[in-house]
């Protein structure tokens, strides 16, 4: 059985400098970022393709970008409950295979403890669900108590989707793995090269906010500190395992209970 973490430390390998470690972990999340996008973008494209009446039946082709119209598609699209389900889907198991195969390639025996891949403490993991579920419910109360801070992005989501379970396997589950391997993964592992814990946890944590430019700006600012958290929850508990679950558990509260 795998021995439960501990607080993350930074992975000295004598053969090669920490600048060119961070270089290379860089790249490599410049590159999967850069995957990920395109396999979001080629869902969203050929979804619409299939289920838009104006072009259902006559396949893609790539003139279809150069189209007007099928641009204004695409705008009326993007929020398509099954074309998001879609996009969060395969463009997450693309991501997440790139991230694991790469990663493993680099570290090789590291590769376990550069992502994290340990089981977490039990009491560190109780703690650091105490405080995401502390601050999650503060940030609800704000929510709605605020009207600047609420958002209908997931109600637009949900009114529009046709396959809830589908939802839930992409938004709920598959997101969270995906941005939590890359940003609290490599992202995180490749920063502690250079940086200390604290420096890390906000660079994910800026990086995290970034990823949600579907929300509006106010509401990306109660994005930040959920991305603080998960950061601290990665870097004490020295398992990735902690803020997947949280992260997940956030994803399936927004789609199951609205």
């Amino acid at each position: 059985m795998e021995q439960s973490s501990v607080p993350e430390r930074p992975l000295p390998d004598p053969a090669r400098p920490p600048q060119l470690e961070f270089a290379m972990g860089i790249a490599l999340f410049a590159i999967i970022l850069m995957a990920f996008m395109l396999a979001q973008f080629a869902v969203l494209v050929t979804g619409v393709a299939a289920i838009d009446p104006a072009y259902a039946g006559k396949g893609f082709s790539l003139s279809l970008l150069q189209d007007d119209a099928f641009q204004a598609s695409l705008e009326r699209y993007l929020l398509n409950g099954d074309l998001v389900a879609r996009e969060a889907l395969w463009s997450g198991l693309i991501g997440l295979g790139l991230i694991l195969l790469t990663v493993f390639l680099w570290k090789r025996s590291k590769a376990g403890d550069f992502l994290g891949l340990g089981l977490p403490n039990v009491r560190r993991f109780l703690v650091w669900f105490g405080i995401f579920l502390l601050l999650a419910a503060a940030l609800e109360v704000l929510m709605r108590s605020v009207p600047a801070f609420q958002t209908d992005f997931m109600e637009k989501v949900l009114g529009s989707t046709t396959n809830r379970t589908l939802l839930v396997i992409g938004v709920g589950i598959m997101a969270p793995l995906f941005e939590e391997f890359l940003l609290r993964g490599l992202l995180f592992g490749t920063v502690r090269h250079i940086v200390d814990e604290h420096a890390s946890v906000a660079i994910t944590a800026g990086v995290f906010t970034i990823m949600h430019l579907q929300y509006e700006v106010l509401v990306m600012m109660l994005i930040l500190p959920l991305g603080v958290v998960l950061g601290y929850a990665r870097a004490r508990t020295g398992s990735i395992w902690v803020p997947i679950l949280l992260h997940v558990l956030n994803n399936l509260a927004s789609v199951l209970l609205n």
